[in-house]
């Protein structure tokens, strides 16, 4: 997803008064005239990692039911985790922080 943010739509910027030649700094003659502000055409790209966060920190695409299952077997003592599967997607998911798959 890409924003593009467009010249003039910003809010209003205060005016800034220029700067009046001081006599003690040795200053000699007027300062220089402002220049006009111009805008720019800026953008954000929200990656696929962040939208992935977002949609996570909301909740969704979260298997509640299973969840809950695997809450209730925790309880009950009877949930055996596979040592060897988390490994793997640990590996994995190392794999893709790093650059490498």
């Amino acid at each position: 997803m890409t924003n593009t943010i467009k010249p003039g739509l910003t809010p209003a910027q205060l005016a800034v008064p220029a700067r009046t030649p001081n006599a003690a700094a040795g200053s000699a003659g007027q300062a220089p005239a402002a220049a006009p502000v111009r805008g720019t055409a800026d953008s954000v790209r929200i990656t696929d990692s962040a939208k992935a966060l977002d949609a996570a920190s909301r909740g969704e695409g979260v298997d509640t039911a299973r969840v809950e299952a695997i809450r209730a077997r925790l309880a009950e003592g009877t949930y055996k985790p596979d040592a060897q599967a988390i490994a793997s997607k640990f590996l994995a998911m190392e794999g893709q922080i790093g650059g490498k798959a």
